[in-house]
């Protein structure tokens, strides 16, 4: 079951709070009620057994499966609170309240799909529970009643909670895209690219591997949005983005670095492979036309490469030499006047 991966810290601290505090509650009848209790054995052996759960899940292997971790942690509060429920009159126990301790932590740490589970269990669990009090139909108007009463207030409950939390996920994945995407195109942006290519780096170097950077600037953009408008410039940076997405392979990354500036890092390509790469991005550009006020426009780039390690330098300097050919191609492909 797949679990609520940017809460998986929260969980970590979170249930063990859950489970204390079901112990405490689960013991307090033998303090202040021991009438209550029906069956003593059941309820030592439901204290003991979450005891037992909660320090093997705690072993070394678990910490590398937080999905399985979380996941057991929340059945295991179920089965308690059954139990215990169990042992002190069933549905008459005044501890039904614990059924929202898993619920609460299903819709903590669980997903969507974990938290209806877990809510399907605890409506079994209470039929269960049924089956053990005394002079109960199942069938019955009063159970059902009484069914709905006890349960739809805390599945409601935390039913929100789930909803609240996978929409605050929701939004956290939109912020840490925004983080490192670029708004228009989707590309990663100038941050991304710089740990991209430093992350490739330490690895082509320690591997001897080798790999290239195309850096890829559109040249007429800025006549484009004179003349036509910043829609019109926002259309051909797309095309070209997709226009070099179309170039290279998807395990390559493509950044945009500024308002006309892309790069590509490419893995595993030689100084001669980055060369034919290069002139692909430049046809599949030029092919490319937008349409604008019934006109067709064209997009033009300036390329270059670099490569690594027919240039054993840093990463950062490999960018800077990439850079400049890219603008010496700029400079040699100026139309003479």
């Amino acid at each position: 079951m797949k679990s609520s991966a940017p809460l998986g810290p929260l969980a970590m601290h979170t249930l063990p709070w859950f489970a204390l505090l079901a112990l405490v509650v689960g013991a307090a009848p033998f303090a202040v009620a021991a009438e209550s209790v029906t069956h003593s054995s059941l309820l030592v052996g439901a204290l003991i057994g979450l005891c037992i759960e909660f320090l093997i899940i705690r072993l070394p292997f678990f910490k590398r499966h937080l999905a399985l971790r979380m996941l057991v942690d929340v059945l295991a509060l179920l089965v308690y609170a059954t139990l215990i429920n169990a042992s002190t009159g069933a549905l008459g126990s005044y501890l039904l309240a614990l059924f929202l301790l898993p619920l609460t932590a299903a819709a903590i740490v669980l997903s969507r799909l974990g938290f209806l589970l877990t809510a399907m269990l605890v409506l079994v669990a209470y039929l269960i529970l049924g089956t053990l009090t005394p002079h109960t139909d199942l069938s019955s108007s009063i159970f059902i009643i009484r069914l709905i009463g006890s349960l739809a207030p805390a599945l409601i409950a935390t039913g929100s909670i789930s909803l609240l939390i996978s929409q605050v996920q929701v939004a956290e994945k939109q912020i840490r895209d925004l983080s490192t995407t670029d708004a228009l195109t989707g590309l990663f942006n100038l941050r991304s690219f710089e740990q991209i290519l430093k992350r490739t780096h330490d690895k082509a170097a320690h591997i001897h591997a080798a790999y290239s950077i195309a850096v890829i600037e559109l040249d007429n953009l800025a006549e484009v949005k004179e003349s036509h408008g910043a829609e019109a410039s926002d259309q051909m940076i797309v095309a070209v983005a997709n226009a070099i997405q179309r170039s290279i392979r998807s395990a390559d990354a493509l950044a945009r670095l500024g308002a006309n500036e892309f790069a590509a890092v490419l893995l595993d390509i030689d100084q001669d492979k980055a060369k034919v790469i290069a002139q692909r991005i430049r046809n599949h550009v030029y092919a490319g036309t937008i349409s604008v006020a019934n006109r067709l426009l064209r997009a033009n780039v300036s390329i270059g490469v670099a490569s690594f390690p027919a240039q054993p330098i840093p990463p950062d300097e490999l960018f800077g030499s990439a850079e400049l050919r890219m603008r010496q191609d700029r400079e040699f492909r100026k139309p003479v006047r």
